[in-house]
């Protein structure tokens, strides 16, 4: 049986974003690590790498998991209704945020060290509100 969890507001992504904006856009190969950490991510999802996914995962996110299958990352992150694919659109990248918007689906990364981890996933937008996501880790 799988648990389909409540789908969260992700409001603090949204500010966090807008207010990271006065700083000033990355360069393409910190687009292109950004995008490839979204990628990998999907990847784990739709290879059923549960480890692998949570791996790739803010601490806050693997936590959100947790909290919302009441199972462990590596099993819990499977049962989400996550993106198996990244087909980007569109990257922004202001500071240690990123933004990687699809054909539907979006991810929010945050920057730790050299490497970017997923912040929230499966998210989509919502008119005249915050992205709705289905793992938020904000």
């Amino acid at each position: 049986m799988h648990h389909r969890p409540t789908r969260t507001r992700t409001a603090l992504l949204a500010v966090a974003l807008v207010a990271s904006l006065a700083g000033c856009s990355a360069g393409g190969s910190t687009r292109t690590a950004a995008v490839d950490a979204a990628s990998d991510f999907a990847a784990a999802i739709a290879d059923h790498g549960g480890a692998e996914a949570c791996a790739l995962l803010v601490p806050d996110a693997r936590q959100a998991v947790t909290d919302e299958t009441h199972r462990d990352c590596a099993d819990g992150v499977l049962d989400l209704d996550l993106p198996t694919t990244v087909r980007t659109a569109s990257t922004e990248v202001y500071g240690r945020a990123a933004f990687v918007r699809g054909d539907g689906d979006a991810l929010f990364l945050a920057r730790s060290g050299s490497t970017w981890l997923v912040r929230a996933a499966g998210c989509t937008p919502v008119p005249d509100a915050p992205f709705d996501c289905v793992l938020d880790g904000s």
